[in-house]
């Protein structure tokens, strides 16, 4: 991991000189917000950064890209009462106009609505307005504009089509997360083209006979986990089952120019790239059925690292199984991909005999290979044993197999908590898919749909949009290291229970509005002001993360400050860990923010830490792309 201090630089976008998208320009400093920023913290978005138009600001909170014409559009005035931006004090004027941008023509004026009747928000330290401009259905470009104090919101799209780019940019994240394949033009952006890395992998030998090259195998392929180049067949679980039903629900989203290599071949870019995970998971699965536990590196030596694999394990073994028995569903619709699905049906049930006929193994991660600990527990595989299930039910629709679903699925965190819920949620999904199955048990799907419908009453899971100043509640416990991952869950199944919990109209309105609000809260409408992704200027974000912990992108290397664009940072961290040590930059401040806040826009490695707040993850990543599908669809 490397140590060096990192610079905060200003956020400056390119974009045409009449959009609202920012260009390299000199932002001029609003004269009532004179406190400096702690080291490291997320740049405060404020002054002329769109010629043309009025200064930003970042107390007039709005998702950056855009949002549906039938959806509720609610602006987050803020006043910060405490945390480390608690000096950027502000007072909405009575009324807030809705401008046309570039022309600034004003096409709704409305007065701001004090959230809570001023109340500080816990999570944040803010207090808040809301501006409900929901009436605004007409496409275009626009921006809030307060003329008390003559500054404007970030600038935001009203259209069917205004996350088309995002979700393109959220995507193509993986097809940079790629191993052992040269990142070159057309496919990998200017400048992020690189040789393929981590070729060793061709060669890769057993952790136990390290000396003995008749272990080496050919494990090359696959993507980058996080920021580090290890590879965990358990860590797909959610993952490609959050993927895959992006894919399900909203197949039209997934296009074929996405602009990966196999772009163009007929077929939809985000099976392609699912499909390099899937090639790499089955060069991971051993002749008998059992797939290793995991592989990569022994130390920290990045590009030179010699490259290992661990044993093979029931954990991983099942979680693989599950996912090339889902896999087979989906891939075997498509005539090119008969063959391949094929395969991985047989691989699938092959993966089932093993986990049946060996001891299951819980310590099979001994942590010489670093650096997350892959061993499933005893409860653990009894959950992926279900879903496993489900699927191969599914798949072959053999009894044997249901009547493993209907004993198994009642402990999975679903059904077994007082709420469905957010922790393995991806793979999770499987639930909502057996309610169609052929044979599927009566009792088991009424309780799946009660657990639903239950959930969606409960202040738990859904609760009224004005419990949270932002409209984007989550628990208190939630704000850990990887909350993304918990945010973008409860936003889809907030969807999955709109759509199967059977619940009345306005029930469904307010889960759809509740999933939206949480998409909101990753595109800037949240503490910060900011897109929670890398480098998204060019899709009009005005302010967006610049530093990700990543062995590629991060500190150190060329791109420290300029990653390639929609990663999504692991987000606040109440538990955050980091210390100052000897490098330059405070981080010990994070710690005594609100919640909410506890974020910093930096990539120090030890002993700052910050692979615990911005480091991205393919998980992170796979639940904010089942959402964005998601709501994409209601569009």
């Amino acid at each position: 991991m490397n140590k060096h201090p990192v610079l905060i630089v200003a956020v400056l976008m390119a974009g045409p000189l009449i959009s609202c998208s920012a260009r390299p320009i000199a932002i001029k400093p609003v004269s009532s917000q004179r406190v400096s920023y702690p080291d490291h913290a997320v740049p405060r978005l404020e002054g002329v950064t769109v010629p043309g138009l009025p200064a930003v600001t970042g107390r007039i909170v709005v998702d950056q890209f855009g949002y549906l014409p039938s959806s509720d559009k609610v602006a987050i005035i803020t006043n910060p009462v405490r945390g480390y931006n608690a000096g950027d004090k502000y007072q909405p004027g009575s009324d807030l106009e809705v401008r046309s941008a570039p022309g600034g023509d004003t096409v709704i004026r409305g007065a701001p609505q004090p959230w809570n009747n001023g109340a500080v928000h816990e999570d944040s330290g803010d207090q808040g307005w809301w501006f409900d401009f929901s009436r605004l259905r007409a496409p275009g470009k626009y921006y809030i504009y307060d003329p008390s104090t003559k500054l404007r919101s970030p600038c935001f799209n009203i259209g069917p089509d205004v996350y088309k780019g995002v979700l393109r940019a959220a995507v193509r994240m993986y097809f940079y997360q790629r191993l052992s394949l040269n990142l070159k033009l057309p496919y990998a952006e200017s400048p992020w083209v690189m040789p393929a890395y981590m070729d060793q992998d061709r060669q890769a030998r057993a952790v136990w006979a390290k000396d003995d090259q008749s272990s080496e195998r050919d494990l090359s392929g696959g993507w980058m986990d996080a920021g580090d180049t290890d590879k965990y067949p358990p860590f797909n679980a959610d993952t490609l089952s959050s993927l895959l039903y992006a894919y399900r629900a909203n197949p039209g989203a997934f296009g074929d120019d996405f602009g990966i290599p196999e772009s163009g071949n007929g077929l939809p870019d985000l099976l392609d790239e699912v499909k390099y995970q899937l090639d790499w998971l089955v060069k991971m699965q051993a002749p008998d059925g059992g797939v290793y536990v995991k592989m990569g590196s022994i130390d920290y030596n990045g590009a030179k690292s010699k490259r290992y694999y661990g044993p093979e394990d029931t954990g991983a073994t099942i979680a693989t199984t599950m996912n090339f028995a889902h896999a087979a569903r989906v891939y075997g619709k498509f005539p090119q991909w008969k063959s391949f699905a094929g395969d991985l049906a047989r691989r699938a049930e092959n993966g089932w005999r093993y986990y049946h006929t060996h001891p299951r193994t819980y310590r099979s991660d001994t942590g010489e290979i670093k650096a997350g600990n892959a061993s499933r527990g005893a409860d653990e595989q009894d959950r992926l044993e279900a879903m496993a299930a489900t699927h191969l039910f599914a798949l072959t629709g053999k009894p044997e197999y249901n009547e493993v679903v209907v004993k198994l699925a009642p402990k999975t965190r679903q059904l077994s908590e007082g709420i469905w819920s957010p922790y393995e949620a991806g793979m999770a999904e499987a639930l909502t898919d057996y309610l169609s199955l052929p044979g599927a048990d009566a009792g088991l799907c009424a309780r799946i749909r009660t657990q639903l419908r239950n959930s969606a009453q409960s202040n738990r899971f859904a609760p009224p949009v004005k419990a949270d100043l932002y409209r984007a509640w989550m628990n208190p416990e939630a704000y850990h290291w990887g909350s993304s991952t918990v945010r973008a869950s409860f936003g889809f199944a907030a969807l999955l229970a709109e759509q199967y919990g059977g619940l009345t109209l306005e029930e469904t309105t307010r889960l759809r509005q509740r999933a939206e609000d949480m998409l909101h809260s990753f595109h800037g409408v949240n503490p910060f002001s900011a897109v929670e992704m890398s480098n998204m200027g060019g899709l009009g974000a005005e302010l967006s993360m610049r530093h990700i912990w990543h062995e590629r992108y991060g500190s150190g290397t060329p791109y420290e400050s300029n990653p390639p664009p929609g990663y999504v940072v692991g987000g606040a961290n109440q538990s955050f860990g980091g210390q100052n040590g000897q490098q330059g930059g405070a981080v010990e401040w994070i710690k005594s923010q609100p919640r909410a806040k506890s974020y910093a826009d930096f990539n120090d490695g030890w002993p700052k830490n910050s692979w615990e707040l911005s480091e991205p993850a393919i998980y992170y990543q796979a639940a904010y792309i089942r959402l964005l599908a998601g709501v994409m669809r209601g569009g």
